[in-house]
Protein backbone atom coordinates (compact mmCIF):
# COMPACT_ATOMS: atom_id res chain seq x y z
CA UNK A 1 0.00 0.00 0.00
CA UNK A 2 1.03 3.39 -1.17
CA UNK A 3 0.97 6.34 2.07
CA UNK A 4 1.70 9.59 1.85
CA UNK A 5 4.53 9.49 3.98
CA UNK A 6 6.55 7.62 0.95
CA UNK A 7 6.50 10.58 -1.85
CA UNK A 8 9.07 13.53 -1.84
CA UNK A 9 8.49 17.22 -3.17
CA UNK A 10 11.26 18.79 -4.55
CA UNK A 11 11.97 21.50 -7.05
CA UNK A 12 13.14 20.06 -10.82
CA UNK A 13 16.78 20.98 -11.90
CA UNK A 14 17.92 20.32 -15.64
CA UNK A 15 19.11 16.74 -14.84
CA UNK A 16 15.42 15.91 -14.72
CA UNK A 17 14.51 16.91 -18.25
CA UNK A 18 14.95 13.19 -19.65
CA UNK A 19 12.50 11.35 -16.85
CA UNK A 20 10.11 14.72 -17.40
CA UNK A 21 10.02 14.53 -20.85
CA UNK A 22 8.87 10.59 -20.88
CA UNK A 23 6.56 11.21 -18.17
CA UNK A 24 4.94 14.03 -19.38
CA UNK A 25 4.56 12.74 -22.94
CA UNK A 26 2.78 9.59 -21.04
CA UNK A 27 0.26 11.56 -18.98
CA UNK A 28 -0.45 13.99 -21.86
CA UNK A 29 -1.43 10.85 -24.21
CA UNK A 30 -3.40 9.32 -20.98
CA UNK A 31 -5.23 12.38 -20.97
CA UNK A 32 -5.23 13.51 -24.35
CA UNK A 33 -5.90 10.77 -26.63
CA UNK A 34 -9.05 9.02 -25.81
CA UNK A 35 -9.70 8.70 -29.20
CA UNK A 36 -6.60 7.61 -30.39
CA UNK A 37 -3.22 9.72 -31.99
CA UNK A 38 -2.97 12.30 -34.14
CA UNK A 39 -1.32 15.01 -35.47
CA UNK A 40 -2.16 17.72 -33.56
CA UNK A 41 -1.06 15.42 -30.26
CA UNK A 42 2.03 14.17 -31.29
CA UNK A 43 2.84 18.08 -32.60
CA UNK A 44 2.22 18.90 -29.49
CA UNK A 45 3.53 16.12 -27.24
CA UNK A 46 7.24 16.70 -29.73
CA UNK A 47 6.75 20.54 -29.22
CA UNK A 48 6.12 20.71 -25.38
CA UNK A 49 7.77 17.71 -23.68
CA UNK A 50 11.10 17.13 -25.45
CA UNK A 51 14.10 16.98 -23.20
CA UNK A 52 15.17 20.12 -25.03
CA UNK A 53 11.76 21.96 -24.32
CA UNK A 54 11.46 20.57 -20.87
CA UNK A 55 15.30 21.23 -19.74
CA UNK A 56 14.54 24.62 -21.11
CA UNK A 57 11.77 25.61 -19.02
CA UNK A 58 13.75 24.02 -15.73
CA UNK A 59 16.30 26.34 -16.24
CA UNK A 60 13.90 29.07 -16.94
CA UNK A 61 14.17 31.97 -13.73
CA UNK A 62 9.98 32.91 -14.92
CA UNK A 63 8.93 28.98 -14.47
CA UNK A 64 8.89 27.24 -10.89
CA UNK A 65 8.71 23.24 -11.03
CA UNK A 66 7.98 21.26 -8.60
CA UNK A 67 8.42 17.24 -9.04
CA UNK A 68 6.68 14.45 -6.12
CA UNK A 69 8.77 11.26 -6.08
CA UNK A 70 8.09 7.82 -5.26
CA UNK A 71 10.87 5.50 -4.42
CA UNK A 72 13.15 8.12 -5.98
CA UNK A 73 11.20 7.79 -9.51
CA UNK A 74 9.21 11.34 -10.76
CA UNK A 75 5.55 10.14 -10.54
CA UNK A 76 4.18 13.99 -10.93
CA UNK A 77 4.79 17.57 -11.17
CA UNK A 78 3.52 20.84 -11.39
CA UNK A 79 4.63 23.49 -14.41
CA UNK A 80 4.10 27.11 -12.78
CA UNK A 81 4.77 30.12 -15.30
CA UNK A 82 5.44 32.86 -12.69
CA UNK A 83 4.04 36.22 -15.30
CA UNK A 84 1.64 34.91 -17.59
CA UNK A 85 -1.57 36.62 -19.23
CA UNK A 86 -4.90 35.10 -18.31
CA UNK A 87 -7.81 34.98 -21.16
CA UNK A 88 -9.92 36.37 -18.02
CA UNK A 89 -8.85 40.09 -17.33
CA UNK A 90 -10.12 40.19 -14.44
CA UNK A 91 -7.49 37.47 -13.15
CA UNK A 92 -3.97 38.24 -12.67
CA UNK A 93 -1.23 35.48 -10.97
CA UNK A 94 0.90 33.37 -11.95
CA UNK A 95 -0.45 30.01 -13.95
CA UNK A 96 -0.51 26.43 -14.07
CA UNK A 97 0.59 25.35 -17.14
CA UNK A 98 0.58 21.63 -16.30
CA UNK A 99 -0.20 19.26 -13.30
CA UNK A 100 0.79 15.93 -14.62
CA UNK A 101 0.29 12.40 -12.26
CA UNK A 102 1.00 9.31 -13.47
CA UNK A 103 -2.28 6.96 -13.47
CA UNK A 104 -1.06 4.56 -10.88
CA UNK A 105 -0.41 7.88 -9.02
CA UNK A 106 -3.54 10.24 -8.87
CA UNK A 107 -6.10 9.73 -6.48
CA UNK A 108 -3.89 9.60 -3.61
CA UNK A 109 -3.70 13.32 -2.81
CA UNK A 110 -0.72 14.40 -4.81
CA UNK A 111 -2.53 17.04 -7.09
CA UNK A 112 -4.20 18.93 -4.21
CA UNK A 113 -0.45 18.97 -2.54
CA UNK A 114 1.19 20.32 -5.56
CA UNK A 115 -1.45 23.05 -5.85
CA UNK A 116 -0.97 23.88 -2.47
CA UNK A 117 2.68 24.25 -2.89
CA UNK A 118 2.19 26.15 -5.92
CA UNK A 119 -0.45 28.44 -4.16
CA UNK A 120 2.28 29.35 -1.25
CA UNK A 121 4.85 30.45 -3.48
CA UNK A 122 2.42 32.81 -5.42
CA UNK A 123 1.31 34.21 -2.17
CA UNK A 124 4.89 34.84 -0.87
CA UNK A 125 5.31 36.81 -4.28
CA UNK A 126 1.97 38.79 -3.68
CA UNK A 127 0.63 37.38 -6.34
CA UNK A 128 -3.64 38.01 -6.48
CA UNK A 129 -4.46 34.72 -7.49
CA UNK A 130 -3.51 31.61 -9.19
CA UNK A 131 -5.07 30.46 -12.80
CA UNK A 132 -5.10 27.63 -15.21
CA UNK A 133 -6.85 26.41 -18.49
CA UNK A 134 -8.12 22.74 -18.64
CA UNK A 135 -9.48 20.77 -21.50
CA UNK A 136 -13.39 20.46 -21.26
CA UNK A 137 -12.88 16.84 -22.20
CA UNK A 138 -10.24 16.07 -19.32
CA UNK A 139 -13.43 14.77 -17.09
CA UNK A 140 -10.75 14.07 -14.33
CA UNK A 141 -9.50 17.97 -14.26
CA UNK A 142 -13.27 19.48 -14.91
CA UNK A 143 -13.74 17.63 -11.32
CA UNK A 144 -10.72 18.12 -9.73
CA UNK A 145 -10.07 21.73 -9.89
CA UNK A 146 -13.66 22.96 -8.35
CA UNK A 147 -13.02 20.64 -5.00
CA UNK A 148 -9.46 22.50 -5.06
CA UNK A 149 -11.25 25.52 -4.49
CA UNK A 150 -11.02 26.84 -8.52
CA UNK A 151 -13.69 28.89 -9.99
CA UNK A 152 -14.67 28.25 -13.47
CA UNK A 153 -14.26 31.53 -14.89
CA UNK A 154 -15.18 31.51 -18.61
CA UNK A 155 -13.41 29.24 -21.35
CA UNK A 156 -10.62 29.90 -23.85
CA UNK A 157 -9.78 28.28 -27.10
CA UNK A 158 -6.23 26.00 -27.05
CA UNK A 159 -4.85 26.06 -30.63
CA UNK A 160 -2.75 22.93 -32.41
CA UNK A 161 -1.36 23.29 -35.86
CA UNK A 162 -4.57 26.22 -36.18
CA UNK A 163 -7.45 23.59 -34.51
CA UNK A 164 -9.17 25.09 -31.72
CA UNK A 165 -9.49 23.15 -28.85
CA UNK A 166 -11.91 24.55 -25.90
CA UNK A 167 -10.55 24.86 -22.29
CA UNK A 168 -12.33 25.98 -19.00
CA UNK A 169 -10.53 28.97 -17.60
CA UNK A 170 -10.09 28.16 -13.60
CA UNK A 171 -8.84 30.72 -10.88
CA UNK A 172 -8.26 30.64 -7.41
CA UNK A 173 -8.15 34.04 -5.41
CA UNK A 174 -5.63 33.73 -2.83
CA UNK A 175 -5.38 36.11 0.51
CA UNK A 176 -3.67 38.90 0.39
CA UNK A 177 -0.79 40.20 2.52
CA UNK A 178 -1.76 41.43 5.47
CA UNK A 179 -5.61 40.45 5.35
Amino acid sequence: MVTSAQFEFRRGVSTDALCLSALATQVFFDTYATQGINADLVNEAREHYSQEALAGRLSSPAVDITLVEYGGNIVGFIDVQISSLCPVPSVVGPEVLRLYIQLPFQNKGLGKQLLLRAERTAYKQGARALWLTAWVGNVRAMAFYPLAGYEKFGTTQYLINGNEYENCVFAKWLPQNGT
